[in-house]
């Protein structure tokens, strides 16, 4: 995976410009500020102390605010035993207090890759066959991302398709890559977000999910692949 051209250092200023809209622009239709830029602090978050290792309707609200719904039965079967008590064992192995881009290739394999807490809290909420609650690829991470958005990337059709990828398979390690491929990345998120003016508290992750879900909406992305439209390189 490639990092997008949106976020190399040459566009750093229309980065900026793109997540000021996303958190700071009203509709022009409603007047409002889009429910997207209520996700991240929606009743004090979805990482702090008290809820931090478990999965409360909040967070439900907050993922609802990203144009998606967590069916009715998943937010039961996750809350009931014995999966709640499997769900917080995994939320607690999985840190709070680091950052994607602070991990060394060993321990993102550790955090992020086959067989870590995260991916088992993945494969969790997913549940195939039949995807037992139909929590697809996009619910579960913005969930996720919801409750360690620090290590947690969002994925859907529209990133997919700026990045230049069909489905979310091995895409936390594919943006850890990228942090490692270009050591001034995190640095020059931090520099968009105070350039943006936005005020919010929002991660590195966060910070590139809406740009590139932004850029990707105004390029009139629904889904397929950015490589045919030129968006990335």
């Amino acid at each position: 995976m490639e990092l997008p051209a949106i976020l190399k250092e040459e566009n750093v200023e229309a980065a900026a410009e793109l997540l000021r809209r996303y958190y700071l622009e009203p509709s022009t239709k409603t007047g409002l500020l889009s429910t997207g830029s209520y996700f991240d602090e929606w009743a004090n978050r979805g990482d702090g102390p008290d809820v931090r290792d478990r999965i409360t309707d909040s967070d439900a609200v907050a993922v609802s605010m990203l144009s998606v719904k967590v069916p009715a039965q998943a937010i039961i079967g996750l809350q009931e035993q014995p999966l709640a008590t499997n769900i917080r064992n995994l939320l607690a192995d999985i840190r709070t207090d680091v950052r994607m881009s602070d991990l060394t290739v060993a321990e993102a394999e550790a955090t992020l890759g086959e067989g870590s807490p995260s991916w088992l809290l993945w494969q969790e909420l997913r549940r195939t066959p039949k995807t037992r609650w139909d929590v697809g690829a996009t619910t579960a991470s913005k969930i996720m991302a919801r409750k360690r958005p620090h290590l947690i990337p969002i994925w859907d059709k529209v990133i997919g398709a700026v990045v230049g990828k069909d489905t979310s398979e091995g895409q936390w390690l594919n943006w850890h890559n990228l942090f490692m491929q270009d050591p001034d990345l995190a640095g020059r998120l931090q520099r968009i977000h105070k350039l943006s003016t936005v005020q919010t508290p929002i991660s590195e992750l966060r910070i590139m999910d809406a740009i590139l879900w932004r850029y990707g909406k105004d390029h009139g992305i629904k889904g397929g692949r950015a490589g045919k439209l030129g968006i990335t390189g």
